[in-house]
């Protein structure tokens, strides 16, 4: 039997808690966590629920649950991914990604996402089998290639809003700030990446490093694209030259 502890609408606890499967009463809430993992490669982490989970049986999804009594959003983040993974996540290198916050009938509830980068091989996590059945790493974009996995994942309350912010994480791992050579010759800093304001695309921003230093962006998926030259090689569009931890 789950205890959770009950929050007020200003995410205030409330001294009352509640057995899970109950109702939860209007103007009360409880805590959620959902957990984002991002490696090295720019790749998110997804399992596969087991087949007798509900609700949602045998999809793919991500590591979450709810938070228990006397624990902390902090708290029940390493206790789900420990729990349903099979491995401590790294929470110096954790954040709080998004919260949302909703009260349905009977289902009041304030949800974390939290973004963690972390390098954990597939073969080294132990699945909760009653949980997870299957993981993998995948990049974003992957995901929103694939009709049916996209399906899937959009089940999540939380997907469509945060997916875009995943994608930028994962492309800054992988566009990490620095100087670059354009296959053409000319240099260039990238600066940051960011969100466009319309499509959620990630963009690169950076500065020429020649004439009058002009700013400049551009999908951040070109990027690190391969060009074809008159010649048949196969280049870089750009080259790091030096670049910075983020």
């Amino acid at each position: 039997m789950e205890i959770w502890d009950l929050y007020d609408a200003n995410r205030n606890l409330t001294g009352e808690t509640m057995v899970r499967g109950e109702p939860v009463p209007k103007g009360r809430y409880h805590l959620i966590v959902d957990v984002l993992f991002l490696n090295g490669k720019g790749e998110t982490l997804l399992q596969r629920r087991a087949k007798n989970k509900k609700p949602m049986p045998d999809i793919w999804s991500v590591t979450g649950g709810s938070a228990l009594a006397g624990e902390d959003s902090y708290a029940a983040c390493v206790r789900e991914t420990e729990e349903e993974m099979g491995f401590t996540p790294d929470m110096r290198n954790a954040r709080v990604l998004m919260t949302d916050m909703a009260e349905r009938p009977g289902r009041g509830f304030i949800r974390d996402v939290w973004l963690v980068r972390q390098d954990v091989p597939i073969e080294a996590m132990r699945w909760q089998e009653e949980e997870v059945q299957d993981g993998m790493w995948i990049l974003p974009e992957k995901i929103a290639a694939d009709p049916e996995l996209k399906r899937q994942l959009g089940e999540l309350f939380f997907w469509e809003e945060a997916f875009p912010y995943l994608c930028l994480e994962s492309m800054r791992i992988r566009i990490p700030k620095g100087v670059y050579r354009h296959y053409k010759g000319n240099r260039y800093e990238v600066l940051d990446l960011a969100l466009h304001s319309e499509t959620l695309e990630p963009m690169v921003v950076y500065r020429a490093l020649y004439g009058h230093g002009e700013l400049w962006t551009r999908p951040a998926c070109m990027w690190n694209e391969t060009v074809i030259l008159p010649d048949g090689r196969a280049v870089k569009r750009f080259e790091a030259e030096q670049t910075g931890e983020r």
